[in-house]
């Protein structure tokens, strides 16, 4: 079959009923506000090749196993891409053998981060044909073209497949160095109006994400880095504001969501991009991640001016040991001061926190939690530390506690799954929840939420995120231990 008439189905994999039932509306607030940006890259890149493609978020769609085969039935591709994280890979297996009981002979590639962390245990499952290790883009398309001209895979750099019960990993593919020669993502091609932001990183609608740049040089021990990397890459200034004026113009945006590792990799390329955006004037909001070692009052200034309203900073820890430990780079000095910058130029500050680090205490995550309510923030996530497999701290957790956990599905950063030593299931549970209550039902944080009241619109948007409030502070609902988490310590 000629390349240009081949057709690819590309799937984001559903969130299980499972999945959705024990989170609750963390589901909602945090899986749900933004699209699969990767797969709007693979499939903006077909296009340009002029292959036929659809995009299925069967996550926000709120699709089954099922729901997914009645659309795949439906278009009947010649190729299936699933993307998968850890947490999802189990609903991607489902897919995959769902599929290919149907149509054997079908073509079926695994891609996302957890294969390119872990491609070995992903391909005990015969219902994958390929797995795309890294970066996708270009290698997708010169293994459509191997198929399209019958060539040895081995030929195809980035990937990873069986053949007669041998494993094959081909060498590893170059990262993009000119990212401005990707098109921009195929956002057409999915239900822009399903993704909505959290309430209280809502500014304007509509609410649009989009990435600037790929890999991050720093070192931190629990970062994903498998798919884009460390090497640092940023679209040109010139691009990204390009981008932001289409998003207006096909989508109407009125705000944007950088969803980069760092926005604020250095100073220099933040000032490149202000320039532009003041350039062409482009009248809206948007906001970042940023680091607290780099920025600097002057800087944060100028990013309010040209229209960013928030900045979101990873402090994960108040304990400066910990601090050190999982090599995030920076000072508890660091954090009070850009979190205090932020806070007088109007930046609205959110920090996001993580306990159950390896080394972490009762008193380290109690000093955390401490230290978090002393910072200007406006709002606040929580995590729960999960070593995943290829990062730092997967390679020593066993020097410092367990993992207890029986399925992948249950990696997602909102559940304990690695007790330090010293600490038990039942205690990261109870801190997790009192975490957030302690340091939301405070006066001085109903005061900075009030003071953004101005309108009946704005009132809604606070009754809606109450459903997550509550089941952060006050669900206690009882879950199976014997069905959830496997007792024996220690296995991965």
């Amino acid at each position: 079959m000629k390349i240009n008439s081949m057709r690819v189905l590309l799937v984001n994999p559903p969130i299980t009923f499972a999945q959705r039932k024990r989170m609750g509306p963390v589901v909602n607030n945090l899986f749900y506000n933004s699209p699969p940006l990767g797969l709007c890259y693979l499939a903006a890149v077909l296009e340009e090749n002029n292959i036929t493609v659809r995009i299925l978020d069967a996550a926000v769609e709120g699709l089954e196993t099922a729901g997914v085969m009645q659309h795949y039935s439906k278009f009947r591709p010649d190729i299936v891409g699933i993307t998968s994280t850890t947490y999802s890979f189990q609903s991607a297996v489902s897919i995959a053998m769902t599929i290919k009981k149907e149509n054997p002979s079908i073509r079926i590639i695994i891609g996302g981060s957890h294969v390119s962390a872990d491609p070995e245990s992903s391909f005990l499952y015969n219902c994958f044909d390929v797995g795309v290790i890294g970066e996708g883009e270009i290698t997708l398309l010169e293994l459509i073209k191997s198929w399209d001209g019958k060539k040895d895979l081995r030929e195809v750099s980035g990937i990873v497949f069986r053949r007669d019960s041998e494993l094959y990993l081909t060498k590893p593919r170059d990262y993009i160095e000119n990212l401005d020669t990707l098109p921009f993502p195929s956002r057409h091609l999915i239900p822009m109006e399903l993704y909505q932001p959290q309430p209280n990183d809502e500014r304007a609608r509509p609410k649009i994400s989009m990435i600037s740049s790929r890999g991050c040089p720093f070192d931190c021990i629990f970062c994903d880095k498998n798919v884009f990397g460390k090497k640092y890459r940023s679209f040109s200034p010139e691009y990204i504001v390009s981008e932001m004026e289409y998003l207006i113009d096909n989508f109407g945006a009125k705000d944007i969501a950088f969803l980069d590792s760092c926005f604020t990799v250095n100073k220099e390329r933040v000032e490149s991009i202000i320039l532009e955006m003041n350039k062409r004037q482009l009248g809206m909001s948007w906001t970042c991640t940023a680091r607290a070692d780099v920025v600097t009052r002057e800087l944060l200034d100028k990013m309010k001016k040209a229209g960013c309203w928030r900045i979101r900073l990873g402090i994960e820890s108040g304990d400066e040991e910990v601090l050190g430990f999982i090599k995030k780079g920076i000072t508890r000095k660091q954090v009070q001061d850009a979190t205090g910058w932020a806070a007088e130029a109007g930046l609205q500050p959110k920090g996001f926190f993580m306990i159950g680090h390896l080394i972490d205490t009762k008193k380290s995550i109690e000093e955390t939690i401490r230290f978090a309510k002393s910072l200007p923030l406006k709002d606040i996530t929580v995590q729960i530390n999960t070593p995943l497999k290829n990062t730092y701290q997967y390679g020593v957790y066993k020097k410092y506690g367990s993992l207890v956990v029986e399925s992948s599905s249950r990696l997602s950063y909102f559940e304990p799954v690695f007790i330090p030593d010293g600490l038990t299931r039942e205690y990261l549970k109870k801190i997790y929840r009192e975490f957030y209550s302690s340091w939301y039902l405070r006066p001085v944080v109903f005061w900075r939420h009030l003071k953004s009241l101005h309108s009946l619109k704005d009132i809604r948007k606070y009754l809606k995120a109450l459903s997550l409030l509550f089941f952060l502070f006050f669900d206690r609902r009882v879950e199976n231990k014997n069905e959830l988490f496997d007792k024996s310590p220690g296995r991965s």
